[in-house]
């Protein structure tokens, strides 16, 4: 070993170093609190001697003479410019507290506004035995609690007369694409459903059992997201039909042979002649009907205040309403006509300001320049014909396309407005129509070959039984006073049908204590299904509806949604009353 290496030391001598170092810190830290404390005992003395007066400011510009005193405040002036109304109020609480008489009970804090002082009171809490930042938390809090409902918006109230819980809940025929529940209670048991409570659920389902016994909750919630569609091709999203291809899986179409095609077609058939079959026979109230191009709308007679059975057509085309004509069926176009009243009646209100002769004589005027176009086309093709020229190498001077083009119907084509209703006898022969159109099938694309989707409530013959996919999710929401709760969500994703809505509605106003709401992704397309229509008083096709119970009640009231064609986004309930959102 080397000199220079350390010398070794045994732990006996290391523990003797350690005390004796503490020991020199004790000592010296007692003898600098003996000095502190005499210099505090000596400034307390001076204090108790002292006659009782208010102890001055050492820092008061009085006791500086020789140096400069800053401008006096004016009365007018407030006491701290320079805070807000929670600063002063903190500043005034401590300078009431550290007064000799002890008792303030409230203070009052005057805050300026364009409409004038404000003066609030504000409580203080004279127990003793709380600490003052406790008082001085609560009071910031409660301070901003009343902010925030100051600036928080008053609710709108609905400008409808009726209370909420005097209107009953339209039918809304628009088909959803996605159902969100919100509820301050659990939703979480929608999806924890035992086996033996999803078998009842399918039984009563099938069985058409109404949902009574609310002990189970689960299974009636189970019913309540089931439903029959035809095709079942896994593969294939079936529903919406109706979207851009780009949003289709295409890379199962090779699948789709034509021999399978050509099955397809055979078995579609039979299934869409089975649900038309049972909706004639009132045993099915309605079911809709999803091509790539249009979807329709069957409903029984008696359903929505109609005496006879009817269907809707929306979105179309002059090609198709063409077709229809040629077929010899009769149809209507509700939202245009009432489109056409609305705008004659704006026009009408307009020209009240003018004289009454100078109106009747410019409708005259532009009657007869009509009379005059049509007359003029009409001669210059009979005048084509005479010098021996087809008139059909003319087509800008054939009348009825010049008419078409007047009155507008290449601008409502696929859009709302070319929305087409069928009534009566007219709905066998728009089946039979729908049954040998080809132009139902896609020729190409992701849906090439693919029937018509077909989407009921009831069973009809080669219809599968197909249910929602629920999800469930726990969510955290801040309230307008700070305050943070839990929220749940559950999410329903399918073709959600109207009788599903009016079903998951009871069953979530029965579990949720009559408190939730629920918003609806709308499939747009069929909107125009909420169209309004003359309704007969008398409507003796209810008692004939061989469909009892409480889920298809709703569908004979007659309660529309708005004056407006539209449909319902979100559905409210509180104190088990309704109120919806268009």
């Amino acid at each position: 070993m080397s000199s220079n290496s350390p010398k070794w030391k045994r732990p006996s001598d290391v523990m003797k170093i350690h005390r004796k170092r503490k020991r020199l810190s004790q000592n010296r830290s007692f003898s600098e609190e003996t000095k502190v404390s005499g210099v505090l005992q000596d400034s307390t003395n001076v204090i108790l001697n002292s006659t009782g007066s208010k102890r001055k400011n050492p820092f008061s510009s009085e006791n500086f003479t020789d140096g400069p005193c800053k401008r006096k405040k004016s009365d007018t002036e407030d006491k701290l410019p320079n805070f807000n109304e929670n600063t002063q109020a903190f500043f005034a609480i401590l300078e009431n507290v550290n007064k000799t008489d002890g008792d303030v009970p409230h203070i009052k804090v005057e805050k300026a506004t364009e409409n004038g002082p404000i003066t609030r009171d504000l409580l203080i809490d004279d127990d003793e035995e709380k600490s003052q930042f406790d008082f001085i938390e609560k009071f910031f809090k409660a301070a901003q609690t009343h902010k925030l409902k100051e600036e928080s918006p008053k609710p709108v109230k609905s400008k409808k007369d009726d209370p909420p819980s005097s209107r009953p809940v339209p039918v809304d025929w628009s088909l959803k694409v996605k159902l969100r529940a919100v509820s301050k209670s659990s939703l979480l048991w929608c999806t924890q459903i035992k086996t033996g409570e999803e078998a009842k659920g399918l039984s009563d389902f099938v069985s058409n059992i109404d949902q009574v016994d609310s002990r189970d909750d689960k299974s009636d919630f189970h019913s309540c997201c089931m439903y029959w569609m035809y095709p079942n091709l896994p593969w294939i999203r079936l529903f919406p039909r109706i979207v851009p291809d780009s949003k289709l899986r295409s890379s199962f179409n090779g699948l789709l042979n034509e021999d399978i095609q050509k099955a397809l077609t055979e078995d579609w058939t039979e299934s869409f002649t089975s649900a038309f079959h049972q909706l004639r026979s009132q045993h099915c109230p309605y079911f809709y009907f999803c091509t790539h191009q249009f979807t329709v709308l069957f409903r029984a007679a008696g359903v929505a205040g109609q005496s006879s059975q009817n269907a809707f057509l929306t979105p179309t085309t002059r090609g198709l309403r063409e077709a229809l004509k040629k077929e010899g069926i009769e149809f209507s176009m509700p939202v245009l006509e009432r489109k056409r009243e609305t705008s004659s009646s704006e026009k009408l209100q307009s020209e009240n300001s003018e004289s009454k002769p100078v109106q009747a004589v410019d409708e005259i005027e532009e009657d007869e320049e009509e009379d005059e176009f049509l007359d003029t086309d009409e001669g210059a093709s009979v005048w084509l014909e005479s010098i021996g020229l087809d008139k059909k190498q003319f087509p800008s001077l054939d009348p009825n396309k010049v008419k078409i083009q007047r009155e507008g119907f290449r601008v409502i084509d696929n859009r709302p407005e070319s929305l087409v209703y069928i009534q009566g006898a007219d709905v066998q022969a728009l089946f039979n129509f729908l049954l040998n159109c080809r132009s139902c099938v896609a020729s190409s694309g992701p849906q090439a070959g693919v029937p018509p989707t077909i989407l009921c409530p009831t069973p009809f013959r080669g219809a599968s039984v197909q249910s929602y996919k629920v999800k469930h999710s726990l969510v955290k929401q801040t309230e307008m006073d700070g305050t943070i709760n839990h929220v749940h969500i559950l999410e329903i994703s399918g073709p959600v049908l109207p009788h599903h809505v009016h079903q998951i509605r009871k069953v979530l106003e029965r579990t949720q204590k009559g408190e939730f709401t629920l918003t609806f992704n709308t499939h747009e397309p069929t909107v125009p299904f909420n169209a309004k229509l003359p309704v007969s008083e008398c409507n003796p096709e209810r008692e004939k509806m061989k469909m009892r119970g409480e889920k298809f009640d709703t569908f004979f009231d007659v309660c529309d949604i708005d004056d407006r064609l539209t449909c319902i986004r979100e559905l409210y309930c509180k104190d088990y009353s309704y109120d919806w959102a268009t």
